[in-house]
């Protein structure tokens, strides 16, 4: 008899637990719709002060990334154009198969060298405080980098010759020579030993590689010639950006020869191919009758050889079509100087825009391209949202050159002539010293 009123008792409490619980549930719906109602009454009451702050926060956000804090976008070689080889899989096991897929990749024949003679930047000016050290890896080279007191920067090998040590790991500023973190032996900016401890004279002899070095476009560049010979040109500042601000840079590692970079900008017909579809979304490819309502772009390119052996030029003139409209024209003068540097200088309804590209070797096929962009004060917001913007069209070319391969003598068509006068262009920054791509790959650092 106890035992079945303890069971009664148990089933009349489950039975209030859980209407307790199924009215705490209905409750918390109410509350929630009462809420909901109450946000969307106020918003309804107020949604032009509503609507008028969010669109004054947006502008203030924007202003403080334009003007205090420019955006940095940057993107890894693993980041684009390896979803065919990684679908469904995440961390660690796609990168061994992004590995597997470049180890299986085919370079091509005949393959340029890999390190064309010129200018190339190793580090960002804004990056490279005085006194600081910055160690780089580029052109099969170990280097490092520092800005003496005086404010200027400088380039030299990044081992000592007493003992091998990495002067760029750990490597101390004095004055404007940079001391070993080994043994404290110190070096000037022509490379000569000037001061080693406990020793009153240097011996003779003892130095350290220095590089020719310059510092333009927001960058620190070195030269580098496989003949060993001084700088054939310099570049002098650009003129127009002078009174402009930075807006900030976005970057991309590249799996790709680097004659592939520049060469894209002579390849008119692609532009009218990959870079048809808005910047903003890619379903244009998979539904085309879309294009119209989001726009699409179309270009005209002009590449031709100037006075100034080491410069080409070329003309862009994009059209931004929406409902049959062309709702944003710009035009992009494009300066390329040697076979890594190039400017170009946009004009739109938004005013002018400098987009400064560089492209460094890391290894004989692995390159570092960065854009650093520039506007006018009034033009900051737009400079700052070029640099996403850029990129989105940017990448759709990194998917390219991250998959394809050499061909030496391709078959051009007509459209293809001024591919064909680039490469012939671009072949004078190569001489009889030029290492050659099998080299650089079966010994990629010369000890």
């Amino acid at each position: 008899m106890a035992a079945r009123e303890f069971q009664m008792d148990s089933c009349a409490s489950f039975q209030i637990q859980k209407w307790n619980a199924e009215e705490l549930i209905s409750i918390a719906i109410h509350l929630t719709y009462i809420i909901l109602r109450a946000i969307v009454d106020v918003l309804c009451l107020f949604s032009t002060e509503f609507l008028l702050s969010v669109i004054l926060f947006s502008i203030l956000y924007a202003a403080y990334r334009a003007y205090l804090r420019p955006p940095f976008l940057k993107k890894e070689l693993t980041d684009i154009g390896f979803d065919h080889v990684t679908r469904g899989t995440k961390g660690a096991n796609r990168s061994l198969q992004i590995a597997r897929s470049q180890m299986n990749r085919q370079l091509g024949g005949k393959v340029p060298p890999p390190y064309p003679n010129g200018w190339y930047a190793l580090a960002e000016s804004r990056d490279l405080s005085v006194r600081k050290v910055i160690p780089v890896d580029a052109l099969g080279l170990n280097l490092c980098i520092y800005r003496g007191e005086d404010g200027v920067a400088r380039i030299v090998d990044a081992y000592c010759p007493h003992l091998g040590a990495n002067i760029g790991v750990g490597g101390t500023v004095r004055g404007n020579c940079i001391e070993c973190p080994f043994h404290n032996w110190q070096f000037g900016d022509d490379g000569i030993c000037t001061h080693i401890p406990d020793i009153q004279n240097v011996p003779k002899g003892i130095s350290i590689r220095s590089w020719d070095c310059m510092e333009v476009d927001g960058a620190v560049w070195v030269w580098y010639d496989a003949e060993k010979r001084p700088p054939l040109w310099t570049v002098p500042p650009l003129d127009e950006i002078k009174d402009w601000g930075y807006r900030g840079r976005n970057e991309f590692i590249i799996s790709s020869h680097i004659r592939d970079i520049p060469e894209n900008g002579a390849d008119a017909a692609h532009l009218n191919c990959i870079h048809k579809m808005s910047f903003l979304t890619d379903i244009g490819k998979r539904l085309p009758f879309l294009n119209n309502i989001i726009g699409f772009h179309t270009w005209q390119t002009d590449w031709r050889r100037t006075d100034d052996w080491h410069i080409a030029e070329m003309t862009i003139d994009q059209s931004y079509f929406m409902f049959k409209h062309n709702v944003f024209p710009f035009k992009i003068r494009v300066k390329q100087i040697g076979p890594s540097h190039v400017r170009l200088l946009f004009t739109s309804i938004f005013g002018e825009t400098a987009v400064l590209q560089s492209v460094t070797p890391i290894g004989p096929m692995l390159q570092k391209v960065v854009h650093r962009i520039y506007t006018p004060t009034s033009n900051a917001i737009a400079g700052a949202l070029l640099v996403y913007a850029e990129a989105r069209q940017f990448e759709r070319d990194v998917v390219i050159w991250n998959n394809k391969t050499h061909v030496s003598s391709p078959p051009y068509v007509k459209t293809d002539r001024t591919i064909r006068a680039f490469r012939d262009w671009f072949s004078q920054y190569y001489s009889e010293q030029s290492i050659s791509m099998r080299d650089a790959i079966q010994k990629p650092l010369d000890w």
